[in-house]
């Protein structure tokens, strides 16, 4: 399309979905209007209708619903705010939740992650009073929250959740991460849609896609790390890649922390960048197929996970991939392992990408299953520790959870035709052996 910043400026003001490729954009672009929305008497009167910060925070919540929380977080430098979003039993194993403020976060208020840990919460010392949920209206979730007497916030339904960082979705954890009402104001005020914005947005999203179908994408900083990073690494990815093409976020070294300050200009890129591969932006057209999938599996109480694939083809295919991918169920707290492990792949065979699941799942998943067949990835499973124990009324343990999001993770890029092979272990050094035993000359 022939660009004319004002042009566009005006379209996206009044939501005109033709800007966009594709049939979502009609009901997906409540996100323009957001520091308009949020920043006014709503934020003001929102604040103080919340729970007491008590200094400890959880945020119960995956994807676009947890990554604004980390984004926020890390531009305070707090640490009083923890994200779980994991279904890891090692990671959720003595966390404790008296006295502690819970934010449990899902757009769909059907993830089962949040509901989950919810549940496990409020069986293990959870306070209703302490309980804020942010959803979507008319959900579940929501639902459950009203008539417990929990604090709800209604999200924007005209707004996906890779979008969602400007509104309660990431607004409400930025209070409870070190944020006060002034200065959250102050910095997402920038925020503003205008001509030059859309217009600088536009020229680097036209150098991210240049005349390819498919592009890596170099992240700022480690998103295994830094929240911000991992933030942009679900919008990109998940936003650009399907229909065989997509941009690719990888990350090669640096450290260069976005600030909430730069949340719409980094929509407004991947929205044009999706455009100029051809894709909708607004869709994510793989990601439910590995999840729903997962509540069949629990039923089944068929967990059995073991290696999968011969080993030298995957040496063969790693070397000639445009990019490797290392999807590693492992505890979140793990990051540094996973790091050392991607900084071996990368080292021998180039450009890697690490992601922790599930998490994963509700963000690069999308990429991995739609975007380039030109990828290849390594699934590593770390054996939980411990005894199952069965969730507040739920059948499952979050052992159970955590393996069958595994397991049909893997059948799922299975079913896709794609490049992938399993590593099943007791601790992630087994999988930095793999490498270095297999490519030592």
């Amino acid at each position: 399309m022939k660009f004319v910043a004002e042009e566009v400026t005006e379209r996206l003001l009044r939501e005109d979905a033709t800007l966009f490729v594709g049939d979502t954009a009609s009901h997906s672009l409540g996100w323009v209007h957001h520091v308009q929305r949020y920043l006014g008497s709503w934020l003001d009167e929102t604040a103080k209708s919340l729970p007491v910060n008590t200094g400890k925070t959880f945020l119960f919540g995956m994807g676009g619903s947890s990554s604004p929380a980390r984004f926020y977080a890390e531009a305070k430098g707090n640490s009083s705010l923890r994200v779980l979003d994991t279904s890891s039993p090692d990671s959720i194993r003595g966390c404790t939740f008296d006295d502690c403020v819970v934010i449990a976060s899902s757009k769909s208020g059907t993830t089962i992650e949040t509901q989950a840990l919810l549940a496990h919460a409020l069986a293990n010392g959870l306070k209703v009073e302490n309980l804020v949920i942010i959803t979507d209206p008319g959900t579940s979730l929501g639902e459950l929250g009203k008539s417990i007497g929990a604090r709800v916030v209604e999200g924007d339904p005209c707004t996906g959740g890779r979008f969602s960082a400007l509104s309660p979705f990431g607004i409400i954890p930025a209070l409870y991460g070190g944020w006060s009402v002034d200065a959250l104001r102050d910095e997402l005020a920038r925020n503003k849609l205008t001509a030059e914005l859309v217009q600088a947005a536009w020229a680097q999203a036209t150098d991210l896609v240049g005349e390819s179908t498919q592009a890596l994408f170099p992240l700022p900083s480690d998103p295994l790390s830094s929240g911000s990073a991992l933030w942009l690494e679900q919008l990109i990815a998940e936003t650009t890649g399907k229909a065989g093409r997509g941009l690719i976020p990888y990350w090669n070294g640096g450290s260069s922390p976005l600030q909430p300050s730069s949340i719409l200009f980094w929509h407004l890129v991947a929205s044009f960048a999706a455009d100029l591969l051809g894709v909708d932006p607004f869709n994510q057209p793989n990601v439910e197929i590995a999840k729903k999938n997962v509540l069949m599996t629990l039923g089944t109480n068929d967990f059995a996970i073991h290696d999968f694939g011969d080993s030298e083809q995957l040496i063969r295919s790693f070397e000639s991939a445009s990019v490797r991918e290392l999807n590693i169920y492992c505890p979140i707290e793990a990051y540094s392992q996973v790091s050392s492990l991607r900084t071996v792949v990368t080292s021998k065979f180039g450009a890697t990408s690490a992601n922790i699941g599930p998490r994963y799942l509700h963000s690069t998943g999308q990429l991995f299953k739609g975007g380039p067949t030109t990828m290849a990835t390594l699934q590593v499973v770390v054996r939980p520790k411990g005894q199952p124990q069965r969730i507040s009324g739920r059948r499952f343990s979050f052992h159970d959870l955590f393996l069958a999001q595994a397991l049909c993770d893997f059948e799922a890029m299975r079913g896709e035709d794609r490049a992938i092979w399993l590593l099943v272990v007791d601790d992630l050094s087994e999988a930095e052996h793999f490498f270095v035993d297999r490519t030592s000359a």
